[in-house]
């Protein structure tokens, strides 16, 4: 996510969110429910939760790799740093459950006088020594952008990025609140992933 371009596509993607287009795999937008946001500005927030449970068919622990059998019978190998406790634990025939939340908040507010920025944070909780096998993990980005340029007519709106990047962009007919966007307001984009990951016997 530390890449530049990476960054900036998420800040395309958050973006597109803005339409209030959805998928089958997507939550209704929603209004974003975060302090910084302006009253008077618009704001969607759109969540999704995926969840896989694999077993455990084969396991190298001097290597700390194992290989995992998803759902629809393909197998996945799956190196564990030293990061995961409790490894040595794990048997053939455990149940990986992983649950992956990925959500996108995209708010438009006043201008604040800072420049376009892109800011990543990272938290990471262990199973406790002794305790089955698990980690829980969140990564976020936050990315704002300035508005350089409306044209409401069109529905395109040119967003100056971190380090001078700039990028058009065309909004959804449907989107809401779009005559509240001003040229020199901030769209900030929220990425989270997070992930949680345990080990349990087979029943």
């Amino acid at each position: 996510m530390k890449k530049l371009a990476l960054i900036f596509m998420v800040m395309l993607i958050s973006a597109s969110f803005m339409s209030c287009a959805t998928s089958p795999d997507t939550a209704s937008p929603k209004t974003a429910g975060t302090d910084t946001a302006s009253p008077d500005k618009p704001g969607i927030l759109v969540t999704n939760l995926t969840k896989v449970t694999a077993t455990v068919e084969a396991i190298d622990y001097h290597s700390r790799v194992v290989w995992l059998r998803g759902p629809e019978g393909q197998v996945f190998e799956l190196d564990a740093d030293e990061s995961v406790r409790n490894f040595n634990q794990v048997r053939v025939g455990d149940k990986v459950n992983a649950e992956v939340l990925e959500s996108v908040a995209l708010y438009v507010q006043r201008h604040d006088g800072a420049q376009p920025s892109v800011k990543e944070s990272a938290a990471v909780t262990l199973a406790p020594r002794g305790g089955k096998p698990g980690i829980a993990a969140a990564d976020t980005v936050v990315i704002t952008a300035t508005v350089q340029d409306i044209n409401y007519d069109t529905r395109m709106v040119t967003l100056k990025g971190p380090e001078g990047i700039s990028r058009t962009l065309r909004v959804h007919e449907q989107a809401p609140g779009m005559e509240k966007v001003k040229v020199g307001d901030q769209v900030v984009a929220r990425y989270t992933v997070a992930v949680a990951i345990t080990v349990n016997k087979p029943e």
